[in-house]
């Protein structure tokens, strides 16, 4: 029952997103169409989530009419404004584009389209991956998959006690996301896919990118391909990292703000675009600080064009604006009010400031921010050429594959330094500018958190390849990056390291997880989730302290037990009441604690199950409730 109320809401939810897209970009291409209508959809279940989240009302009856009730809406209002018949006739338009794609890349010969194979086999396998294995990524059972995790518990978004700082005060879209695709079936084997679309995304705005600098249909979108096939894009697909996500928002933002005539339909897909690029990671709300300026020129003189309609235009901005707070603000509220920083929790001087945090801003980026080390900037350059990349979903070391550095790069300087020359200067000068916010991120040497650069990259490949102006250099140009993109996916597809264990079983028994979890070294042992799955029931209690670090472990699949913070501050009675007042089922205590030994020395109500991997957690069954 449940993956089926999944799975009508959820297309519910795609109808009523493409509809009020195909409304409302009625004469709009049909690249523009589809970015709307991803932006529309994670605007309308992250609205669902947040909403009953913040009112703490979060539960699987309310999420499914709240979404019963706005995807309805946007189908309905969508219906009222151009009519049943045209949105048919529209949706057989939008349906029939991939075929008109294959018949441009056919008729022109485009060997750039080779990148389409590579980018659709990232997508299948992404899909493949989060429906056979659970999360296994570092950072995100780490803190990703407990966010999630805790909203469905606790049925709201606010803040949890517990010891693993990220999981309160960080922007959390992609965690809200997943909330829709676990809740509603009320199993965890669908709270990877939250990334997958905005891959798409991403592809598709890099797309439209190049087909602004003019070129074909069958180039742009095997650029937009290539963006897809970047190891640092193609390896985290499968996980409910937050990269993929920012990317793809960042340039999806970029590419309505830059819009020559910023019509009304630019204006609120910026902000929105914004908004949720904000509600993802902290970067967003730096970027949107950066970019204000020039958000602030731009509606100046969209008023000054109004003339007799300027109250409209102003009503309109102040709607689109409001929309950026909500999608965005609610986490930055939350943490000025409980820390007077709204960046939690990292310790930071910002304008003179001093913000309080539990750890230094170091810790996070690693070396001072934003180059403020010496030599940083070579670190970054060095970065995207080195010569083994670590092939994880986190990808650091050739982030791009071979294809940035040996040919975009080139590229994107060649456009860049003959862009006074030309009569489209502001368009190409535009690709800078897009590089150079990319990469003003605190820890820009990880690829995965520029992903606007490669973008830009591509969107200059996509100008010199109109320069050069004959097909005896195009073919051999787009022959070159196809190569490269090909040639990068293979090498890197060793990063998709839950692939070996996909297959035909020697043993009946042995499931893929199964096998997984004999190869990663940060997820429970085999033993010890099989006794997870069969031991915990419905409402038991897994306390844990603050040994524990990979949290996302301790809740079942279909998150039937409860997970509670419970340390060990000193006090030998305290803690006991704390756990009594839980009436655990089970209990996670840092090795040769004070509060193992409390439990050794009840060795008739404690039993000792298995020790957590890469930490210093030990967990213990309660065999007794009279402790």
């Amino acid at each position: 029952m449940g993956w089926l109320l999944w799975t009508l809401e959820t297309l519910l939810a795609v109808a009523g997103a493409w509809a009020l897209s195909a409304a409302l970009l009625r004469e709009r291409s049909t690249l523009e169409r589809w970015m709307a209508a991803l932006l529309f959809g994670a605007a309308s279940i992250l609205t669902c989530v947040q909403g009953l989240g913040l009112s703490g009302q979060l539960g699987r009856v309310q999420l499914a009419v709240a979404g019963l009730v706005l995807h309805g809406a946007m189908l309905a209002v969508a219906v009222l404004r151009v009519g049943g018949a045209e949105l048919l006739a529209r949706l057989r338009a939008d349906l029939g584009a991939p075929v008109r794609l294959l018949r441009d890349i056919h008729r022109r010969q485009e060997l750039a389209a080779w990148a389409l194979l590579p980018a659709a086999c990232a997508l299948v396998l992404s899909c493949v991956v989060a429906w056979y294995y659970p999360n296994w990524a570092w950072d995100v059972v780490w803190y990703h998959v407990p966010k999630t995790n805790y909203a469905v518990q606790t049925g709201s978004i606010t803040w949890v006690d517990t010891s693993v700082w990220y999981v309160n005060g960080y922007p959390e879209l992609t965690e809200l996301l997943s909330v829709w695709n676990v809740l509603l079936p009320r199993h965890t084997r669908l709270d990877d896919l939250s990334q997958i679309p905005f891959g798409l995304l991403g592809a598709l705005a890099v797309a439209a990118l190049c087909r602004r600098a003019s070129a074909s249909p069958a180039l742009a979108a095997s650029l937009g391909a290539m963006w897809l096939t970047l190891p640092a894009v193609f390896l985290q697909l499968h996980t409910s990292h937050a990269d993929v996500v920012a990317g793809a928002l960042f340039i999806t933002a970029f590419y309505f703000l830059t819009e020559r005539d910023w019509s009304p339909v630019a204006r609120t897909l910026t902000l929105l675009a914004l908004g949720l690029y904000a509600g993802t990671k902290v970067t967003g709300l730096f970027h949107l600080a950066l970019l204000s300026p020039l958000l602030l020129v731009r509606g100046v003189l969209v008023l000054r064009r109004a003339k007799g309609a300027r109250w409209r235009t102003l009503g309109q901005a102040g709607l689109a604006v409001l929309l950026l707070l909500w999608l965005g603000a609610p986490t930055y509220v939350e943490n000025a009010a409980r820390t007077g920083n709204p960046f939690w929790p990292a310790r930071m001087r910002v304008l003179g400031r001093e913000l309080a945090g539990p750890i230094g801003a170091e810790e996070i980026a690693g070396p001072p921010a934003f180059f403020g080390a010496p030599g940083a900037f070579a670190r970054m350059v060095d970065n995207w050429s080195a010569r083994e990349g670590m092939y994880w979903p986190d990808v650091r070391e050739r982030a791009f594959g071979w294809l940035f550095p040996y040919l975009l790069l080139p590229v994107l300087l060649w456009v860049s330094a003959s862009a006074l020359f030309s009569r489209e200067r502001w368009f190409r000068l535009s690709l800078p500018l897009l590089a150079s916010l990319a990469v003003l991120v605190p820890a820009a040497w990880w690829g995965r958190f520029t992903l606007g650069l490669p973008a830009a990259g591509l969107v200059a490949f996509a100008v010199l390849h109109r320069q050069v102006g004959t097909r005896y250099l195009q073919a051999p140009l787009s022959a070159l990056a196809a190569f490269l993109c090909v040639a990068s996916f293979a090498k890197a597809s060793v990063g998709y390291r839950v692939l070996p264990t996909l297959g035909p079983r020697a043993t009946p028994d042995v499931r893929d997880e199964d096998r997984l979890r004999l190869q990663i070294g940060w997820l429970w042992p085999l033993e010890a989730m099989h006794l997870r799955e069969q031991e915990l029931r419905s409402g038991d209690v897994v306390a844990y302290d603050s040994a524990t670090s990979f949290l996302g472990e301790y809740w079942t699949d279909d998150l039937r037990n409860r997970v509670e913070y419970v340390n060990h501050e000193g006090n030998d009675g305290v803690y006991l009441d704390k756990l009594r007042a839980l009436r655990p089922r089970w209990v996670s205590v840092r090795r040769e604690s004070p509060a193992e030994h409390l439990l050794r020395a009840r060795s008739q109500a404690f039993e000792r199950l298995f020790d957590c991997p890469l930490s210093s957690a030990v967990m213990y069954r309660v065999t007794r409730a009279d402790w």
